[in-house]
């Protein structure tokens, strides 16, 4: 009966010793990672919930990406428009001149910034150039390219889809804007100017023929048309800036609050995790002192 006795006295003392060095673990472990848990299992029946927040998360976190590119993008379309709308409102000051010296430089200066405007790359990729990317969206350097033209619409080559991105679940955004729709007025402009130089009635000098100031006096409507366009489209461009900015905001407090969220119900209250670990390292001495004099018990003390 004594045997009986003592041995189960071990084996309770020897689980008491095992479940105090367990909990001092587990508290150990809370106090290093920060964390209640180190899987979903060790959240119980907020497992499912913490799951969906991560992913949630995870989610936030890829769309305020998506929405820092497109803004960079936006911003080096923004540079673009606003350089080709300098560049006709300096062609529309060009075309009101008397001097055909000085119409002829500066429609060739608003030329070449129109379409170095026009062919310009963001992150390796042609702003204007719809989804196509081979090739530059205009393919002429100078106006000579431009007289030989069948027409100005020729010149183009980009395709007629504009880059669509994900900004949201269930939200797609129109990012880009094809050089045929931004440059297709002034570039007809830039066409008739150069043929007409080219021409019978050309080239352009000082003072200018009666032909030439009407030819001028005509084309002004057009460059002012011309011109019109690409505010229009400046401020399309502005407009989407703004929906991005605040979609990506929207992103950013999202994940705020999912971060709280999360942290509710996997973080661990350092505090309290302390305070636990102590409880239990006492826990364990403690078994461990009872187990050791259990192990220790023998009748050899009373015999003597």
């Amino acid at each position: 009966m004594t045997r009986i006795s003592t041995y189960a006295a071990n084996q309770s003392a020897l689980m008491d010793l095992m479940k105090a060095q367990k909990n001092m673990f587990d508290a150990q472990k809370q106090l290093t990672t920060g964390k209640l848990a180190t899987d979903l299992k060790g959240v119980g029946y907020q497992a499912e919930s913490l799951s969906a927040s991560k992913a949630a998360l995870e989610r936030a976190k890829s769309y305020e990406e998506a929405s820092k590119r497109t803004e960079a993008r936006l911003e080096s379309q923004d540079i673009a428009l606003e350089r080709m709308s300098d560049a006709v409102s300096s062609l529309r000051t060009a075309v009101t001149s008397k001097e055909g010296d000085y119409v002829m430089h500066q429609v060739r200066e608003a030329f070449y910034d129109i379409t170095a405007s026009l062919n310009a790359r963001h992150a390796g990729v042609y702003l204007f150039g719809g989804t196509r990317s081979d090739v530059a969206p205009v393919n002429i350097d100078n106006l000579s390219d431009l007289v030989a033209a069948a027409s100005s619409a020729d010149v183009f080559e980009n395709n007629d889809r504009s880059p669509v991105v994900q900004l949201d679940q269930g939200y797609t955004l129109e990012v880009g804007m094809l050089a045929s729709d931004v440059g297709g007025e002034v570039m007809a402009a830039f066409k008739r100017i150069a043929d007409f130089d080219a021409g019978p009635n050309g080239p352009f000098a000082s003072p200018m023929t009666a032909a030439q100031d009407a030819f001028l006096t005509g084309e002004i409507q057009n460059v002012i048309s011309a011109l019109d366009n690409l505010l229009v489209k400046v401020g399309e461009n502005g407009a989407k800036q703004t929906q991005v900015e605040n979609l990506k905001n929207s992103h950013m407090d999202r994940q705020d609050f999912l971060t709280i969220m999360i942290s509710d119900m996997e973080d661990a209250d350092m505090a309290e995790a302390a305070n636990r670990f102590q409880q239990a390292q006492t826990a364990v001495d403690v078994s461990a002192m009872t187990f050791s004099t259990l192990n220790d018990v023998s009748l050899l003390p009373y015999l003597r």
